[in-house]
């Protein structure tokens, strides 16, 4: 039996955010071909609680369930401070004096753990998430004969660019991704990057999802227009341009249902805005609504809910940054403009225009069940994992 072990610092059953989706994902293919997974995540990353690893470890999702923290209780503060804190700052700033510019998670006391782990075990294959946590696999000779696979998810260069010097921030990235064996990027856009810079195999692993199931024609849907984000700065920003600069546009009898977090930061309240919080469930959201909308105006990466929604046959209005890593960038069931007028104007489109609804919604389909349907992508992973 192959077993993997895998690392992601998040909560993978917490699914109100994409990159938790996507690990999601990932887990279920490894369960599905049989192997035998051990899971490590971090505590106060994750926020995980006791309640949270006892589901986890009830899910089936792995065979053994590591949460490490990886910083000690601050109850004795000057063991705190003088066997972590102190310590931990020289091992994450080695160059002090000329600070890395790019993230480093990696704590002294997690990658002990993390080698203790791999002292008391051999693996096929070392799973780890976000180019921020590749280091520990870095001069690890635990690893042994264990092939290292690293899921990007993200150009986070391009995340922090404002932040950071880009050059050394984009060097140490590649330097970061080319200490695996193989890279997984999840946008076609991220694996002609690094493809270009990095020596290992550079492999697209789209995200993938199931067909829904159930599907069921609903002829008088209550909802328009079905609008669903996370709480996240790119977010907050294009809820603001939608709202403001298109909003005002549509007719005042559009119905929208606007699920997620992004809620919080939405001062607008109108008669035809439902919002939704959370939502275990967006099956049954995403069935009662016509079209879905992602305006997009910065971020990197695939945006998982338009593989979301096109996975529902869902015609999708967005920015041009909403088909930023979808394999296919035209007939693909969404309706592009940055410009707000014409976004608005794609709207009523769909919404008024049967023949162009039925086109659309067709191109949605037929984009998801050639790139990203789960069986489908299922057998491309397993020219990586079941030679």
């Amino acid at each position: 039996m192959r077993r993997v072990l895998f690392f992601m610092p998040d909560n993978p059953l917490k699914k109100n955010a994409g990159n938790r989706t996507r690990a999601l994902s990932m887990l279920s293919y490894f369960k599905s071909r049989n192997f035998e997974i051990d899971f490590v995540s971090e505590y106060f990353t994750g926020r995980w609680n006791e309640t949270d690893i006892k589901a986890f470890e009830q899910s089936g999702l792995a065979n053994n369930t590591y949460v490490i923290k990886k910083k000690p209780s601050k109850k004795n503060i000057l063991y705190y401070l003088l066997f972590y804190k102190l310590p931990n700052f020289f091992y994450q700033n080695k160059a002090w004096f000329f600070p890395l510019q790019f993230p480093e998670l990696v704590t002294l006391r997690f990658k002990r753990a993390f080698k203790k782990i791999l002292k008391n075990n051999d693996y096929d294959y070392i799973f780890i998430n976000y180019a921020s946590w590749a280091t520990l696999v870095e001069n690890n000779p635990l690893i042994k004969k264990s092939i290292k696979i690293i899921d990007t998810h993200d150009f986070i260069t391009a995340q922090l660019q404002k932040r950071n010097n880009i050059g050394q921030s984009f060097k140490e990235e590649i330097r970061r991704i080319s200490l695996f064996d193989i890279a997984l990027a999840i946008s076609v856009e991220e694996q002609y990057i690094f493809s270009q810079f990095c020596k290992n195999k550079v492999v697209l692993a789209p995200m993938m999802l199931d067909k829904p199931e159930n599907l069921h024609p609903i002829k008088e849907k209550p909802f328009d227009l079905i609008y669903v984000a996370s709480d996240n700065i790119h977010n907050q920003k294009s809820a603001n341009w939608f709202f403001n600069e298109v909003y005002p546009l549509l007719p005042s009898n559009i119905q929208i249902c606007v699920i997620g977090q992004i809620n919080e930061h939405l001062s607008i309240k109108a008669p035809n805005i439902v919002s939704v919080n959370f939502a275990e469930d967006l099956s049954t959201y995403y069935q009662n609504a016509k079209v879905a909308l992602c305006p997009m105006l910065t971020g990197t990466g695939t945006k998982i809910k338009v593989v979301e929604a096109l996975s529902y046959g869902l015609p999708i209005v967005c920015n041009t940054r909403g088909i930023d890593g979808l394999i296919d960038k035209t007939n693909n069931g969404c309706l592009v403009s940055d410009d707000p007028v014409e976004f608005g104007k794609n709207i009523i489109k769909l919404l008024t225009d049967e023949s162009e609804y039925k086109k659309q919604a067709e191109n949605a389909s037929d984009a998801f069940s050639l790139n990203y349907e789960k069986e489908i992508c299922y057998k491309k992973l397993d020219k990586q994992f079941l030679k």
